[in-house]
């Protein structure tokens, strides 16, 4: 059953295409998604984390996901790809917008360095959706990664 759930990802993971879809988000911050675009990078579960600048990287997760698989997702791009510490903090860079590098999906970006983007950090105690300069801990963000993967009816 294990093997049917990671082919079932691959194959959707498969799908994504990167576009040239020009995003400017609601910090004012624009960002150019081109064909030389990074690989995307798949946590197992589908979500597919694009690097759309040097600052900014883009996580889509699959369709219906929770606040939580993008955090994850960020996450573990940020320590796998990037290299950051479990302390390091990750930081929204754009709320729920249309990914500018999956063909438009749902997207949120983040970024390990807001001054570079012009980001002023906001603590919340209470997380609805994504704000923008909302952040958290790597290791506190890979907390939330699912321990089994979701089931689609």
């Amino acid at each position: 059953m294990k093997k049917l759930w990671v082919l079932a990802f691959s194959v959707l993971a498969a799908c994504q295409v990167a576009t040239g879809a020009q995003y400017s988000g609601g910090s004012g911050v624009g960002v150019a998604a081109t064909g030389r675009t990074g690989a995307a990078f798949s946590t197992p579960y589908g979500t597919r984390v694009y690097q759309v600048d040097p600052n900014i990287f883009e996580v889509v997760p699959f369709a219906l996901a929770p606040t939580d698989e993008y955090w994850c997702g960020a996450a573990q791009y940020a320590r796998k790809r990037l290299g950051a510490d479990w302390q390091a903090q990750i930081y929204v860079a754009s709320e729920r917008v249309r990914s500018a590098a999956a063909g438009g999906r749902t997207a949120v970006q983040f970024t390990l360095n807001p001054e570079a983007v012009g980001i002023t950090p906001v603590d919340l105690k209470i997380r609805i959706g994504q704000t923008i300069g909302d952040h958290m801990s790597v290791n506190l963000a890979d907390t939330k990664c699912q321990p089994f993967p979701p089931i689609f009816l």
